[in-house]
């Protein structure tokens, strides 16, 4: 508190020291000094002169327009500075004013006065009892005979209603701030000012008598005696036992309300009176104890001029008796000198007093004698005064004139500041107190400007000659004090451009509280360089090795100077350099004073703890900061700016507890679950930032060594929250401020373990101390902003429920449905939860996981004593936990959370309290992320710097803000309460089964809804099995050939589980508290080795087809371990042609021989009695029937049913690959009927449609034993597919063929890879295949899908589709216009034209001994009846070609004999000929006549040929379709017998 003693007007400033009375708050007295110090600027005009007998010395009427300054201040001077009077007169107190609170002292009720009952601090006034008046009297009477020096003690009583009462002299009372008017304060501070302008004329009679006044000298050695603190009610010391003591206050409030005042009572203080008649003429002198200060140091003498009197009276009285008479004696000499000083301290008591003019007369003359005399110290300080004096009336607006004595003494300049053009004086001395004579104000400010920079260097200078020419040595404290005024005053002026303007004028006199109103009516320019200031300012630097008579308050308050000017001035490495210094030598001092504190406390320095009172003072620091005038006050304020100076960022965090008393919250109350964050992301971020930034600014190891100091401080007071601040500063400080990625390496902080671990420790064993001592909420900030590095729900496959869309709730009933669907058809409920969950769900009323990473980057273990999630929204439940985080590592944790309500709920962070830090918030920081500084080297554009130094750096345009890290949020969906289904049993034992390939079994699972309120009503199965994937990833590959994909896609399709289930279950439903048992059937299929059930549920509440919202479902999985042994295996397939003369003998023995050749084929054969038989070994008794028996019933079935001509054998090899006995079952079906329109593919034929179709259904058994392989033969009526040459079909709905891959396929091998398909899929659809176990009546099919056909294969299974017959018969040559008979028949079936056996005739026999074989006499003329009939889908035009051919009967004819037929074997007609075009279905017939002329047989064959491709082509296919040749399958044989051969025969 006090002025700025640095300011260039200090001098005319008069001290007033305030001190308590009484019992009163610290607040209350600080804002009753507030009160005081707004009127502490007193203009004579208004002050009352005294009507004493001293009262016209001093007498404000003399000159109205001055200004009287006093300094408030609640700590007396220290010894150091009262040594210096009455060189520096205004160093030592004039006025001490006691503040007493009016409440303490009102009038009771019953009429006595009772003193120390406080009544509260509201204000509204009270009135003093007669006892009161004695108190504050009597104390009164105390202040002035403890500050004997103070010319003014005065006693002000604040909110008393002094309306209705007498006050004595020495007692002022001031009414409430509600009650006083606007002049009050100013009428009692005018009163102050005439009391103290009547006492100082006395005073300066007193000076005025001392025969000498001699110069402060450098003490050799200082001497410091510690000093107690003031306690108000501790009363006189030992010492001082005989003295009254001032009025005493209580112990709570010796605590609560400490003040700032002298330690000790003085025991050998004369007793003053307190009326200026009572008052001596001269100062008292014999003082043994100096006045007590703040610093703990012991008080000079407080009247240095008593001092002077006491040690020079004698020497004078000695010198007058020795010395002769005469101006150029050494006692005239003497003399002189000392009435010079006597001028000038007497014009420092007319500035002091506002007497301006008489002080430049005083001063003028000292100056004058100084100069004369060589005493250049006190010229100096004349010159000193006179500045300050113009420079107050340049302030006043008033006018002066500059002596003479200020341009000759600026005429002799030497080193230091530039000189400016010498005035030369227009006036004499004689005319300094003619104001009518004094030239504008504008001139003389303008010649005070001109001179100013000369006259400082000429007062130093001064300074510094009386160092080296005469003893007279300027103590160090005098001479720094005096280099840091001036600089003061230049930089200044500097700041300002160089102008000195009313503005600059009024921050000079009056500092921070000047105003900035008015206009500037000239501004004078003064050109200074930073650089000269500088040079200026540390001529006097106190430096330590020069000079050691410094005590430590006043050293640091000169290095605190000097630093601060060096801050204006904008040297910020200096100001570091110097604030460094302080710092060193600040920690010895405190920790020097904290063990004499607990020397006299008793205890030891380690517990004594001063920093009890930091606690206590800490809720009044407001009111200390506003009267200091200043924005940080303390030693807190001080360190800040310390690291503010070398670029190191304090972390500012608003604590929870700081957020609880924004909110009205007190601290004891805990939070609720979810709180809103008591940090923004925004000022997190901006703070990462700032903190990753600064340490691109200076250098780490100056950062960490000042913040070690800071360190080494707050222990020393001790300040506890000072020690845990620094500390944590410190651990920031040294770390990276990155948020590294899983693989970097550059998250390591620059400090050692032991050095990390240290800090560590001091946190956590200050935070111990300061709950001992019942600071609960003393902890640090936390140090990385990094500690949350994500968040995540955690996913339970069970639990966490999926969304549908409102449409797929119709592929529910599509789902149920028990078909074989294709692989490709979406199934909505098929997926995990993984897959198909986008936005994590929550369920109200359910407990969900979060996985939170951190973060730690630091060696020594975490620990975590709280950590909790935050939200949105406090309608969900997030309790909090206990961790420890590892060293230098990313930890995981799991925490939980419980919403109450459905709706939106977003959770960004975590509140953590770590151990010895504030609980706080952290929010998540998913991505790396380190700072990139833009900093050019070679360019000194300060834009380039980080952000942290915009404050630092005054530009015009700042720096573009980096890009931050990035904070994310985790999106909730929380819906309402949905069922929780659980597994209650199943009759599988330990979730694994065994069967066979091929077998089926059945089990069951048995369900619970754990729920108490929410049924279960949509339950839906789902399967998933190791065959599946592989599948899959199979269907993927583009080297698949169609029909490998295709059987890809069916096995797919099929899949190896279902749910078996009665038709009447719909919708089945599990109540809560219920069970529900579902029955699984199984295939045993090659491959699979596990499975899964997934029972997807949920809760809709409505029928399902009137639900129109989205909806949500759960899932239970249910693993199954699966084995599949091999039972039967189909090893080698075969299909072979099959002749068509079983077929006819078999139709031509159930003909009667009678029948003539027009009678009609009976319907049904006599011998058919069923439809399926059964052809086994098994069921015959006896067991002598060989294969040959057995494969001759099945021959003699051969051609029974219509349209069974042709035939063809199969031949399956079976092998037994279990190891019991098993019985192989193979059911044939008749082959699909043919569609002529080519447009029905085979393979949808559905099993159930065959067994009603025409024809016999046999089956074929046998019995394998174990490893043994059996061929198995079967009869399979050849089938004739025209749509075999369409595309193969894909399974995928929106893919309606299966196009191959292969780029080089041709027309034929896409042609023949579609025959093998179909005509594969017609051959399985004909044939099925079980096994049985006889001892245990297991079952099962064998998968027959393996079998694969080649081309020879397929041409001897299918039928062609242009079907050749060649028949022969009786008839005449034809006439010779008609050579050649057609006979047409469109739209024919493929019903056979049978022909009977045997026909009369005229020449002689004709026999039919085969299908295509007949036996006919020689020159029988004969007709040979050629049928070509269109199966395709296509026209064809055919080219017929016949070839007769001669047979050898035991050997091969030569070539040229065996064609060689004009002799033997007559044609009528041509062999080779063009046929009308076949359409699709049309049957068209040719007739040759033939004639046999000799013995022998002859076989009449060929071919018939595509004159002409017609048509497109078939869909699908490559490249272009090239002509088709058809082979006649069976040639006619006619064998030429003689007639008599014919008629033996018969």
């Amino acid at each position: 508190m006090g002025g700025d003693t640095f300011s260039i007007v200090a001098p005319a400033r008069v001290k007033v020291l305030c001190v308590p009375v009484g019992q009163i708050q610290r607040s209350r007295f600080y804002g009753f000094i507030e009160r005081l110090a707004q009127e502490n600027v007193v203009r004579l005009g208004d002050v009352s002169p005294n009507r004493g007998p001293h009262g016209t010395t001093f007498s404000p009427l003399a000159f109205p327009a001055g200004r009287v300054l006093l300094d408030l201040t609640t700590s007396a001077p220290l010894s150091t500075h009262l040594a210096l009077s009455p060189f520096e007169l205004y160093r030592q107190l004039f006025i001490v004013i006691a503040v007493a609170d009016g409440n303490c002292y009102q009038q009771c009720s019953n009429g006595d006065g009772q003193l120390g009952k406080e009544t509260g601090g509201n204000g509204a006034g009270s009135t003093l009892s007669a006892d009161a008046f004695q108190a504050l009297l009597g104390f009164r009477q105390q202040l002035a005979s403890h500050f004997s020096t103070a010319l003014v003690h005065q006693i002000l009583v604040f909110d008393v209603d002094a309306f209705s009462q007498q006050f004595p002299e020495g007692l002022t009372v001031i009414p409430p701030v509600a009650k006083s008017k606007t002049t009050t304060i100013k009428t009692v501070m005018c009163d102050l000012t005439s009391q103290l302008l009547a006492e100082m004329a006395p005073f300066a009679r007193s000076l005025q008598e001392l025969p000498s006044i001699e110069a402060p000298k450098a003490p050799r050695q200082n001497i410091q005696r510690p000093l107690a603190r003031y306690s108000v009610s501790a009363g006189p010391s030992s010492g001082d036992s005989g003295q009254p003591a001032p009025p005493s206050l209580s112990d709570s409030e010796r605590g609560d309300h400490r003040m700032s005042m002298p330690s000790h009572l003085l025991a050998n203080l004369g007793s003053r009176s307190s009326t200026p008649q009572s008052r001596p003429m001269s100062p008292p002198s014999g003082r043994d104890t100096p006045p007590g200060t703040l610093d703990g140091t012991e008080s000079a003498p407080a009247s240095p001029p008593s001092r002077a009197v006491d040690r020079q009276r004698p020497i004078s009285r000695d010198r007058a008796s020795m010395q002769g008479f005469g101006s150029n004696s050494l006692l005239e000499r003497e003399r002189t000198k000392s009435r010079g000083r006597t001028h000038i301290v007497i014009g420092s008591l007319y500035l002091l007093a506002g007497r301006w003019p008489d002080a430049v007369r005083e001063l003028v003359d000292g100056a004058m004698s100084a100069k004369i005399n060589t005493d250049h110290v006190w010229h100096a300080k004349a010159l000193d005064y006179l500045l300050v004096v113009f420079l107050l009336y340049a302030w006043s607006n008033i006018d002066f004139q500059i002596p003479p004595l200020l341009y000759a003494a600026a005429e002799r300049t030497g080193p230091g500041l530039t000189k400016a053009s010498k005035e030369t004086p227009t006036s004499s001395q004689a005319n300094l107190t003619n104001n009518s004579a004094f030239p504008p104000r504008n001139a003389s400010l303008e010649s005070l400007s001109k001179l100013l920079p000369e006259l400082l260097t000429t007062i130093q200078n001064l300074y510094s000659r009386a160092w080296t020419f005469s003893e007279d040595r300027l103590p160090q404290l005098s001479f720094s004090e005096t280099g840091l005024r001036f600089s003061w005053l230049l930089t200044i002026v500097d700041r300002s451009d160089g102008n000195l303007t009313d503005i600059n004028l009024g921050r000079i006199v009056l500092g921070s509280q000047a105003r900035q109103g008015g206009p500037l009516e000239r501004q004078i320019s003064i050109s200074r360089q930073r650089a000269e200031i500088a040079t200026f300012l540390f001529r006097s630097y106190p430096s330590a090795d020069t000079d050691d008579s410094l005590s430590i308050a006043d050293r640091t308050r000169l290095l605190a100077g000097t630093a601060s000017i060096l801050a204006e001035l904008g040297y910020r490495r200096k100001k570091a350099y110097i604030l460094k210094e302080l710092l060193h030598g600040l920690i010895p001092a405190l920790v020097e004073a904290r063990k004499r504190g607990a020397a006299e406390m008793g205890v030891h320095p380690a517990a004594s703890l001063a920093s009890l009172d930091v606690a206590l003072i800490g809720a009044n620091d407001a009111a200390s900061r506003v009267l200091h005038g200043e924005e940080e006050g303390g030693i807190q304020g001080f360190l800040r700016m310390v690291c503010r100076s070398y670029g190191i960022v304090l972390n500012s965090v608003t604590t929870i507890g700081e957020y609880q008393s924004r909110q009205g919250r007190k601290p004891e109350e805990t939070l609720p679950p979810v709180s809103a964050p008591s940090d923004t992301t925004e000022k997190i971020i901006h703070r990462a930032i700032q903190q990753a930034s600064s340490k691109y600014v200076g250098a780490r190891e100056l950062k960490i060594d000042i913040l070690r100091l800071c360190i080494n401080v707050c222990e020393a007071l001790p300040d506890l929250e000072g020690v845990l601040q620094y500390s944590a500063e410190l651990l920031r400080a040294s770390g990276s401020g990155i948020a590294p990625g899983p693989d970097d390496s550059n998250g390591s902080p620059s400090l050692p373990i032991e050095d990390q671990l240290r800090l560590w420790n001091n946190i956590s064993r200050t935070v111990g101390v300061g709950r001992q001592l019942g600071l609960e909420h003393l902890a640090a900030d936390y140090w990385d902003e990094f500690l949350v590095r994500g968040i995540e729900m955690v996913l339970s496959t069970s639990n966490s429920p999926i969304p549908h869309a409102e449409d797929e709730l119709g592929a529910v009933a599509r789902a149920r449905a028990d078909t074989e669907r294709g692989p490709f058809l979406y199934n909505p409920f098929g997926q995990t939860s993984k897959a198909k969950t986008t936005t994590p769900v929550m369920v109200a009323g359910e407990e969900a996981a979060f996985r939170v990473t951190l973060q730690n980057l630091y060696d020594f273990d975490l620990e975590i004593e709280s950590i909790r999630l935050t939200s949105d929204k406090d309608s969900c439940d997030m309790p909090g936990q206990s961790a420890i985080v590892g060293p230098y590592r990313t930890q995981a944790i799991y925490l939980t959370a419980t919403p109450s309500e459905s709706g939106s709920l977003t959770v960004n962070g975590c509140v953590v309290k770590t151990r010895g830090c504030h609980e706080r918030w952290f929010p998540i920081f998913v991505g790396p992320w380190s700072y990139k500084p833009r900093i050019n080297a070679f360019s000194s554009d300060r834009t380039n710097l980080p952000s942290v130094v915009a404050s630092q750096i005054s530009e015009k345009r700042g720096p573009r803000a980096p890009e931050g890290p990035v904070a994310s949020t985790i999106a909730l969906n929380v819906i309402s309460s949905m069922p929780k289904v659980v597994l209650r049993a199943t009759t599988l034992s330990q979730s694994a089964i065994m069967l066979l390939e091929g077998e089926t079994r059945t089990f069951a699972i048995t369900l619970y809804n754990a729920s108490k309120s929410v049924a279960a009503d949509l339950i839906l199965l789902t399967f998933e099995d190791s065959i599946a994937a592989q599948l899959q990833a199979a269907m993927g590959s583009k080297e698949l050939s169609p029909i490998d994909l295709h059987e890809i896609s069916l096995a797919s399709s099929r899949k190896p589980l279902r749910w078996r289930k009665a038709d009447s279950e719909i919708s089945p439903t599990i109540d809560p508290g219920r069970e529900l048992t579902l029955e699984i059937e199984l295939d045993g299929r090659p491959g699979l080795s596990s499975a899964n059930i997934q029972v997807s549920y949920g809760h809709i509440g409505v029928p399902q087809d009137q639900f129109k919202d989205r909806f949500y479902t759960r899932q239970i999985l249910i693993p199954l371990t699966i084995t599949v042994n091999a039972s039967i295996d189909i090893v080698k397939t075969d299909i072979l042609p099959f002749s068509t003369s079983f077929a006819w003998q078999n139709q031509h023995r159930q003909l009667p021989r009678s029948r003539p050749p027009s009678a009609k084929k009976p319907e049904t054969p006599p011998n058919r009695t069923s439809r399926h038989s059964s052809i086994s070994t098994r069921t015959k008794s006896s067991k002598s029937i060989s294969d040959e028996n057995r494969f001759q019933k099945l021959l003699s079935r051969v051609g029974l049913s219509p349209g069974e001509k042709a035939h063809c054998l199969v031949s399956l090899d079976c092998r037994n690959s279990w190891p019991t006995p098993l019985s192989v079952s193979i059911q044939v079906r008749p082959p699909p009927r043919t569609d002529t329109s080519g447009n029905t593919p085979p393979s949808t034929r559905s099993p159930k449609s065959d067994s009603i179709n025409t024809g016999l259904t046999y089956t074929v058994h046998e019995s394998l034993q174990p490893g043994h392989t059996k061929r198995m033969l079967l009869l399979l009526p050849r089938p004739r597919l025209p749509g075999a040459r369409l595309p193969i079909p894909s399974l995928d709905p929106k893919q309606q063929f299966i196009v191959s891959s292969s780029p080089k396929a041709t027309y034929e091998v896409e042609l023949a890879a579609r025959e093998s398909h179909w005509y594969r899929e017609a051959l399985l659809s004909s044939l099925h295949a079980t096994w049985t176990e006889e001892s245990t009546s297991r079952t099962g099919s064998i998968n027959l899908r393996n079998v694969r056909l080649s081309t020879r294969m397929v041409e001897a299974l299918k039928l062609p589709e242009l079907e050749i017959e060649m028949r022969l018969s009786l008839t005449s040559f034809p006439s010779e216009n008609n050579a050649v008979h057609w006979t047409e028949s469109e739209n024919s079936s493929n019903d056979d034209h049978d022909v009977a056996p045997s026909q009369d005739n005229d020449s002689g026999i004709f026999s039919q001994i085969g299908p295509t074989s007949y036996t006919v006499p020689i020159s029988l003329p004969l007709t040979l009846t050629t049928i070509v009939t269109n199966h395709s889908s296509s026209p064809i035009h055919p080219l017929l070609r016949l070839q007769p051919l001669l047979k050898p009967p035991n050997g091969a004819h030569p070539h040229h004999i065996a064609l060689d037929t004009s002799r033997k074997f007559l044609v009528h007609g041509l062999l080779q000929r063009v046929l009308p075009v076949l359409q699709p279905g049309e049957r068209k017939s040719v007739e040759l006549g033939v004639c046999v002329l000799g013995r022998g047989t002859w076989s009449v064959g060929g071919v018939v040929e595509e004159a002409r491709v017609l048509g497109n082509g078939e869909e699908g296919m490559i490249g272009e379709r090239q002509r088709k040749v058809w082979g006649i399958e069976e040639a006619v044989e006619i064998v030429g017998v003689e007639q008599d051969e014919v008629h033996e025969d018969g």
